[in-house]
């Protein structure tokens, strides 16, 4: 294992790029500081120098406080990362905080963000926000139905306006966790709720009040100025707004703090105190109803103070000042444009709010259906208003409603790109008598987004006037924005090129479900993967060179985190840096990472949020590919099972040399899964066959799936498989030719890009989301539910559509139940601009995240009692807990009591099982040999005994053998899949009956056999994987006159030794069963070949040889033995059997001298070159002869005919190098499902613009052969051998590789320039509305 000290990145927030290391010290290797900016503050660089100098020195210090934020940019998010600082200084958690909103007559909505961020920058506190009951004042919230609604909070901020909720029993539940000792802070009207006509809500209170007086501003004295609470109050507060309770009884446990004169008397009322309520902690004022108020500096410290002191804390020590421009930050969250019914406006689209325009009607002269006039005003930027046609003096209205001083206005204009628009804007105040106070009408400067500053009194009508634009483009709006004074800047994510920005609107969620915009460009951007941490932090994995790019430098992993709970992270720095970041777990301080060609494990020692160093676990996990081609085809998500090993998804650049920290060395052609232990040991393949799988999704009982890639019009398309120990998936040489050797899908789901993947198991969400794989599939922008019901071995099908996101890259979930999904909105496939990408939070509605629990400081106990949790993430994380905690008698105990207990969940138990083998390994062994007696966790213990190597050759086989036959098939499964592990040839005989098909479970019938389902196909297919493993030659050899031959001979045909090799030769002589005899012929065809090495690691193309069922074939020892076997043998047999033997060696590929090589001999498809239409110079309304800006326009803006489309994508050419069915020869880029993937735009463009975006695995190569020829075009298939070229003429011509002296990648688009010139811009459309229907 190596181990490095990691670089120390910038802060993202930080734009003048202040870096700072103070963990840099190793002994090994010390150093005082790495890079201290001068840009710091001397006192702060100073600082950190001595810090890290103590550190070197094993000197431990404590600090009250770090003097000063280091960047000016975003000052709340820079406060508290410099309060976190600070507090791990101290070595200080975050107080976990729990803030209950909503009810009646308050401004809930602001106010939450109030005391959130505004608390947050004066003390550590993390934040989970449960707003619910609507305005109402007699609605018993969700929340507290829970009994257990407050666990893992270390303090509850009622806030909260519910008093006609009566029931005595439901107000038990709120204030039993407060007596029994959890701090409480209560304000405004939360002291007024639950009344239930007695003392119950008032002992909790420690004050009782009849209601509140009128509304005005009062002075509050501050009666106990030495309590830690009231230091630094002052004498007075004066709220500037507010209502006064009126206090007619404080209770004698209670303290008063504060006191308000009533407006009525001036009788002194008590407004701020304590309260003892049995063993909890109380803090209370009456002060807040106005957001005003709440703002005040002097009213968050007093609260910040309040919660401190309920929590037990030290006040000085915890609460750090704020300054004034973190003060003005909150302030401006009075009037803070909110969204009611979603957690998070929408990031960029800065058009509500204080925007006078927004959502005010709007009238215009015309608009084009899809592109309404109220999408002027909407507030979103990703809608618009647009005229019926290119005409000009198009006019479009705002009525603002109500006369209006406008100051300044904000246009955002369709397009940029050098556009400049003309136009004219006028104001009325009664919609007939117009002023103009904007003159654009000779406009030649560009912008899409124009801001005016004029002087407009009495403006009620504001209407612009569309005058025309260069190269003639229609009048389109996205927005409109009005002001009465200055309209907010715009963030970077709007004014950069590159799309429309990230948001809400984006992500379209089943009913129930809330969306938050997690994080966004410019901080987050390229998410290629993520993890969320059981803790909440959710680990982003950045990768700006997209899957083509090939710079270095543009990879890291960014750290966010979410303090306030309102859904986005306020908290985002990088945790280290790497190139290609491909997928995440954390656990505990440490981050694997798959960054191919390494798999990496980063090490956050301090918990300061950036990694300190890092071990390197697999080196060579890919191939060179990565930097010759990018990383689409590579190494990519990794998840963790409950087995503790990280499963790693392996496209099908393969590995020629992948290395452990063991030592073991694997290397293998393709795609599938490897496993290896966290420490980088035992690293094995895992099942094989699959072309480009990007994640793992493992459940509770560690059924594994995927969702596949497609091949582009081979027959391999989407493909949804459950993975099985020992299979074989068929990509690319059985699937196709020899279906019934490979592993069936459960289905195939046609054209997509399937990415990121989880199995969700969190028994808290609704229930039929709980327990569910979800799948991301970039290509049709959805994330799909899977609820798969269990058949035989295996599982059915099922799926729907869960999300409607932007191309969906991955998906997680946190301890606390919150998921994540990313999305590549706007890019492409290597770095195209900064506003790119972003996350979304998912979260069930009503559904309150608890804080996930310390493991560390848990006891042995509460860590197994977590192993049954409903949240497959407490007991992943729990039980790598009781791992680290090593093995002891009692530990095993406790493990073993879960595991045999049938009262605990079936998934607890399951955890408890693989657990105990972790922990006690091969000791172990004989207590889960006792738990086979428990049919239902069989399973189960007999996968953990086989789960190492390491003791495999001292297990009994008996109880592996006596499984084969268990009623449970799942169980027979599970026993194959062990028997071919332990690898011993005596179970061979019990093995071979198993390779029979179950007569309940038929072929299917429909075709191609490929594509479908089949279950009965499974236990056959690890029957042969485990007589193959075993090597159980003589097993099989002694079975083939018997009734399972035809298992036995499928298992032969991949035992590539001079046993089995000699066996059917003496069986060819000696069986007497013709068919038989057949079956062995073709068996010692097929081990004629064997595959050969991957050593060279040239990968074979997006189009490999799919003929099978080997690529590379390569002769062997026994090559030339078998094939003086079969001609002899066929020298002497009949007519018949020459034919079906002729037909296995053309199949097989094997040529032997004298024999046929196939039964009859297809002639190719004559080829036609492409002729590229001319264009008749003369005719104005031919792209040709129109700038491609107005051909662009007038195509995107024209509804097409696809009957229209159909012959003209004949007639042009195309179908030269497309297909548009499955099951056609594959050409150049399968069009099947083009419809799904590529939006009309994004159609439009690859016509009129070939190069500007190559279709992915179509690039042009040049090849120059040794003859001094070269030949130009793309790979339309590729053997060990040879290469198919398609040229830019369409035609194709078969290269050997032997012959070619170079291959060399070129940047142009082999699609003809031109190849639409002859057609109108409308008849373009009418192409692409035929495109568009391949769906």
């Amino acid at each position: 294992m190596r181990s490095e000290s990691s670089e120390m990145p910038a802060n993202i927030h930080c734009p003048s790029s202040v870096r700072y290391l103070v963990d840099g010290v190793h002994s090994s290797h010390p150093k005082f500081c790495d890079v201290i900016s001068a840009d710091l503050p001397d006192h702060v660089y100073f600082l950190k120098v001595f810090l890290t100098m103590l550190r070197a020195l094993n000197v431990v210090v404590v600090l009250s406080a770090l003097a000063a934020p280091l960047c000016s940019q975003d000052v709340l998010a820079q406060d508290a990362e410099s309060q976190d600082s600070a507090s791990k200084v101290k070595g200080e958690k975050p107080v976990r905080a729990l803030l209950v909103t909503g009810g009646c007559c308050h401004d809930y909505a602001r106010q939450k963000l109030i005391l959130s961020r505004g608390i947050s920058a004066r003390a550590n506190v993390v934040w989970t926000v449960a707003h619910q009951g609507g305005t109402t004042t007699n609605t018993p919230i969700p929340l507290y139905d829970d009994p257990n609604w407050s666990d893992g909070f270390d303090i509850v901020v009622h806030n909260e306006c519910f008093s006609d909720v009566k029931e005595k029993d439901f107000v038990e539940n709120i204030v039993k966790p407060h007596r029994e000792g959890l701090p409480a802070v209560l304000i405004h009207c939360s002291m007024h709720c639950y009344r239930t006509g007695d003392n119950q809500w008032f002992d909790f209170v420690g004050m009782q009040s009849p209601g509140h007086g009128p509304h005005y501003s009062y002075t509050v004295d501050n009666v106990k100025a030495d309590h830690p609470i009231m230091k630094d109050f002052g004498k007075t507060f004066i709220a500037p707004k507010g209502e006064l309770y009126h206090s007619i009884k404080l209770f004698d446990t209670a303290t008063a703090l504060g006191q308000a004169k009533r407006q009525s008397d001036n009788n002194p009322q008590t407004c701020v105190w304590t309260n003892q309520y049995e063993k909890g902690r109380v803090f209370a004022t009456t002060i807040g109803h106005y957001n005003e108020t709440m703002v005040e500096p002097k009213y968050l410290d007093m609260v910040t103070r309040g919660i401190l002191w309920a929590c037990n804390k030290d006040i000085e020590a915890s609460f750090t000042p704020t300054t004034e421009k973190i003060d003005e930050e909150i302030r401006a969250l009075v009037t803070v444009a909110v969204n009611q019914t979603a957690p998070q406006t929408i990031a960029g689209n800065c058009c509500g709010g204080d925007n006078l325009a927004y959502k005010k009607p709007v009238t215009s002269k015309s608009f084009q259906a899809g592109n309404e006039r109220h999408q002027l005003t909407d507030g979103l930027l990703n809608t618009r208003w647009c005229a019926s046609g290119s005409q000009v003096d198009e006019w479009v209205t705002v009525d603002l409603e109500q006369p209006q001083h406008v100051k300044e206005f904000r246009i955002h204009w369709e397009k940029g790109g050098g556009i400049a628009y003309r136009y004219v804007v006028e104001t009325s105040a009664d919609n007939k008598n117009w002023n103009q106070i904007v003159d654009e009408s000779k406009n030649t400067k560009p912008g899409k987004i124009r801001l005016h500053k004029v002087d407009a009194p009495d403006a009620r009508y504001l209407r612009t006037t569309f005058l025309g634009a260069s190269n003639g483009l229609w009048g389109s709006i996205w927005e409109l924005e009005v002001s009465a004074g200055e309209l907010p800047k715009l963030p970077k994510s709007v004014t950069d090129s590159g799309g429309v920005a990230a948001g809400i609107s984006d992500v379209q969620a089943p009913d129930g479900f809330t969306v938050a915009l997690f994080g966004a460009p410019p901080d987050v951007n390229y998410p290629v993967c993520l993890a969320a941490a059981a803790t909440g932090e959710v680990f982003v994995g950045v990768d700006e060179q997209g899957s083509l790019g090939k710079e270095a430098g543009r990879g890291k992993v960014l750290r966010c985190i979410d303090t306030d709970g309102d859904g986005q992270a306020d908290r985002i720095n990088t945790f280290a840096t790497m190139d290609h970041p491909r997928g995440l777990f954390y656990d505990n301080g440490s981050l694997w990472v798959l960054h191919p060609p390494f798999l990496t494990v980063y090490h956050d020692d301090d918990l300061d949020g950036t990694a300190d160093r890092h071990d390197t676990l697999i080196t060579g996990i890919s191939t060179d590919e990565v930097n010759k081609r990018g990383a689409d085809h590579t190494t990519n998500g990794i998840r963790m099972g409950i087995d503790g090993w990280i499963y790693i998804a392996v496209g099908d650049f393969g590995f020629s040399e992948a290395k452990g920290t063991d030592g073991t060395v694997l290397s293998r052609r393709g795609g599938g899964i490897v496993r290896v232990r966290p420490d980088g040991t035992e690293m094995e393949i895992h099942n094989w066959g699959q072309r480009n799988i990007l994640d793992v999704c493992i459940d509770p009982y560690m059924n594994v799936f995927t969702r596949d890639n497609t091949n582009d019009g081979g027959g391999w398309d989407i493909r949804l498989s459950h993975l099985l120990q020992s299979g074989e998936y068929g990509y690319p040489s059985l699937y196709l030719n020899f279906t019934e050797e490979s592993m069936p899908p459960l289905a195939d789901y046609g054209g997509g890009s399937g990415c990121g993947a989880m199995f969700l198991h969190d028994l808290r969400w609704p229930e039929q989301f709980s327990n569910t794989l979800y799948t991301c599939d970039w290509g049709t922008s959805n994330v799909y539910r899977h609820n798969l019901p269990a058949n035989g071995a295996t599982f059915d099908p099922h799926q729907e559509v869960f999300l409607k996101i932007p191309r969906p890259t991955d998906i997680d979930v946190d301890g606390s139940g919150r998921m994540y999904v990313s999305s590549w909105k706007n890019g492409k496939f290597a770095y195209d601009g900064p506003n790119v990408g972003f996350v979304a939070q998912i979260t069930p509605i009503d559904f309150t995240p608890k804080p996930f629990p310390d493991l560390n400081a848990a006891s042995d106990a509460e860590l197994l009692s977590h192993l049954s949790s409903p949240s497959a993430v407490y007991r992943q994380h729990s039980q790598l807990a009781i791992v680290r905690r090593g093995v002891s008698e009692d530990r095993s105990a406790g493990l073993l009591k879960v595991a045999a207990d049938q009262d605990e969940p079936l998934y607890g138990r399951a955890a408890a099982i693989y657990t105990l083998k972790q922990l006690a390994g091969e000791a172990s062994n004989d207590l889960l040999l006792g738990l086979l007696k428990d049919a239902d966790v069989r399973e189960f213990a007999l996968r953990a005994l086989t789960d190492r190597k390491s003791g495999l050759d001292k297990l009994p086989l008996e109880p592996f053998i006596a499984a084969l036959k268990d009623e449970n098939p799942r169980v027979r499964g599970q026993a194959l899949i062990c028997l071919g592990r332990i690898g011993r040839s005596d179970a061979g005989e019990a093995i071979i009956p198993l390779t029979a098909r179950a007569s309940y479970q038929p072929k299917p019938t429909a075709e191609p056999l490929y594509k479908q389902a089949d279950p009965g196909r499974v236990i056959p297919h690890l029957a042969v994987r485990a007589l193959q493993n075993s090597n159980s030659v003589a097993a099989c050899l002694k079975a083939l006159e018997g009734p399972h031959s035809a298992g036995a001979l499928w298992a032969l045909k991949y035992m590539h030794n001079e046993e089995a090799v000699s066996g059917l030769i003496t069986a060819l002589s000696s069986v007497r069963n013709s068919e038989t005899r057949q079956e062995i012929l073709t068996a010692l065809i097929r081990l004629y070949f064997r595959e050969g090495d991957y050593s060279d690691a040239s990968w074979w193309g997006t189009r490999p040889d799919r003929t099978g069922p080997y690529y590379d074939r390569k002769t062997w020892e026994q090559s030339e033995r078998i094939a003086a076997v079969v001609k002899k043998y066929l020298e002497q047999t009949n007519k018949k059997t020459l034919e079906l033997a002729g037909q296995q060696l053309a199949a097989h590929k094997v040529e032997i001298a004298g024999l046929p090589t196939a039964a009859t001999v297809r002639k190719a498809e004559p080829e036609m070159a492409i002729e590229i239409a001319k264009a008749d110079p003369n005719d104005p309304n031919l792209i040709a002869n129109l700038a491609p800006e107005i051909a662009t326009y007038r195509a995107l803006n024209t509804e097409g005919d696809v009957k229209r489309g159909e012959p003209l994508f004949k007639r042009q050419a195309c179908i030269a190098c497309h297909t548009t069915a499955n099951g056609q020869t594959p050409k150049g880029p399968h069009l099947v499902d083009i419809g799904k993937r590529y939006k009309k735009a994004e159609l439009v463009e690859s016509i009129l613009k070939p190069a500007a975006k190559i279709a992915q695995g179509f690039d042009t190569y040049l090849f120059a052969m040794e003859t001094g020829k070269v030949i130009t075009g793309f790979v339309s298939g590729e053997s060990a051998d040879e290469v198919q070229v398609r040229q830019a003429n369409g035609v194709s011509q078969t290269l050997k590789k032997s012959e070619i002296e170079l291959r060399q990648k070129k940047t142009e688009s082999m699609m003809p320039n031109g190849i639409a010139n002859n057609l109108t811009p409308e008849q373009l459309a009418d192409l692409i509305a035929y495109l568009q229907s391949l769906k």
